[in-house]
């Protein structure tokens, strides 16, 4: 199953639990999904509606029924998409572990309006000044016991050619198995031959292609990838996909195909919280529900643009139709995000029950009920093997979502049964808190062939 259904508790009824024992619970929930959303009517770019939002899901889920059935794989509880051999960086990049993505300098020639540079930590700093990333790359070394995913992105790289075969040398002598990638628009490269990259030891490239470049700037990136091809390993193109440039896109994909690279990653579209004005001049609106779990997620995209999906789904559909070559990848906002979720979290290394950490979500979670249907769920746990927890008036019960498997997807019909979410986090003074931050409404579909609580591994998809 790809994972729960997305129904946050401002859109439930919880009005309906206000004067109940438990009322306050769910009420902060709520709380959280209302503030969230006066805050995303605040930055000055429309919020698609409840009834577009709805529209969307149904639309993007018949894409991704077609998708499975043409070959591709969900993976990340859904929150990825990919057709044909997956970059392992990509797969790594669900855990983060032993994995860096760093920067010479954050300077660029460029000055696209969905860049989200400038939410970075010291980013006026260092569009002026190189950073000691050797240090950087040695610290983490250390802490992490070696690295194994290296990253050199910008800013543009490749204003700096010298220092960025530098890098990857320097890279490679520190962590002589890595896996060593570089991301690039490909602009200031015509300095750089792509054997010296590969020489130096670089194992894949990642071009951003720009449609709003003049067809001569375009082309001379395509002939730097084509150059890239004959002696880098691995050479791909990763891009957002913008609402309204679908034609242009499946252009793109075509062209790609015949240069023979290894594939595209197609990205999430995402408001970097500034520049609005040029996000209403295209028309473009905010996802109504940019997160399953709303959280402070540190990811600097901030939040996701409504139809980036859609499109990307289609004409990843389109193009398997036609018989692609291309490796293809859907990645959202939420599947950069899991990383920071699973360090938090500490890979599950804690022991908190009922709380199970999902293997899916990479959250802990619980599973709650109150009322009658509490009553009803622990009728059913009662003499079993999986832990629960009652309060001290018998209405509201806590258990392991490892016994979902003993519920129908009838009683979600019939019950309200709830998913909590919880993460570890640091409380400011070198402690660490246990927290739930999202509560969602299990639907019957959730239950279906043992739904959540089904065991599952990520060790396959990680390599851990």
């Amino acid at each position: 199953m790809e994972g729960v259904s997305v129904e946050l508790a401002a859109e439930t009824d919880a009005d309906s639990f206000a004067h109940t024992p438990y009322g306050g619970y769910i009420a902060r929930f709520a709380e959280v999904s209302d503030n969230l959303m006066r805050t995303m009517e605040g930055f000055g770019v429309e919020v698609q509606s409840a009834g577009e939002h709805r529209a969307e899901r149904e639309r993007v889920q018949a894409l991704r029924d077609s998708l499975v059935s043409r070959g591709a794989r969900l993976r990340n509880d859904g929150k990825s998409l990919v057709y044909g051999p997956l970059s392992p960086a990509c797969a790594r990049c669900r855990t983060g572990v032993r994995s860096v993505s760093t920067f010479l300098s954050l300077a660029c020639g460029r000055d696209c309006w969905f860049c989200f540079n400038p939410n970075q930590h010291d980013y006026e700093r260092y569009r002026q000044q190189v950073k000691d990333w050797r240090a950087e790359l040695e610290d983490l070394a250390d802490r992490l016991g070696g690295l194994e995913f290296i990253a050199l992105t910008g800013g543009e790289p490749l204003l700096d050619p010298e220092g960025t075969l530098d890098f990857i040398r320097y890279a490679r002598s520190l962590a002589p198995d890595s896996h060593i990638r570089l991301y690039t628009s490909g602009g200031a490269a015509d300095g750089t031959p792509m054997e010296r990259l590969a020489q130096a030891g670089l194992d894949e490239v990642r071009f951003s292609i720009k449609l709003e470049d003049d067809p001569g700037r375009q082309q001379a990136v395509r002939g730097l990838m084509r150059e890239a091809a004959e002696s880098i390993p691995a050479v791909m193109v990763e891009m957002p996909v913008i609402p309204g440039t679908g034609a242009s896109m499946a252009e793109l994909l075509e062209d790609l195909d015949r240069l023979g690279i290894f594939g595209m990653n197609l990205l999430e579209l995402c408001f970097p919280l500034h520049n609005a004005a040029a996000f209403r001049e295209r028309g473009l609106k905010l996802k109504r529900h940019p997160y399953r779990v709303p959280y402070s997620y540190g990811y600097a995209g901030a939040l996701p643009v409504a139809g980036s999906e859609e499109l990307a789904l289609g004409l990843m559909d389109e193009a398997i139709a036609g018989g692609t070559s291309l490796s293809l990848h859907w990645c959202s906002l939420e599947n950069k995000n899991t990383a920071q979720i699973y360090g938090q979290n500490e890979g599950g290394a804690w022991d908190i029950p009922p709380y199970r950490f999902s293997l899916r979500s990479l959250f802990y979670e619980v599973v709650r009920a109150f009322g009658e249907d509490a009553a009803f769920c622990r009728q059913r746990l009662e003499g079993g093997i999986h832990p629960f927890e009652l309060d001290d008036a018998g209405t509201m019960i806590a258990f392991d979502p490892a016994a979902l498997v003993l519920f129908a997807p009838e009683d979600a019909a019939r019950h309200r049964l709830w998913l909590a979410s919880a993460v570890v986090e640091e409380d400011g003074r070198g402690k660490r808190r246990f927290r739930e931050v999202g509560l969602a409404a299990l639907e019957p579909e959730d239950l279906a062939d043992g739904g959540i609580g089904a065991p599952v591994s990520f060790r396959d998809e990680d390599g851990l």
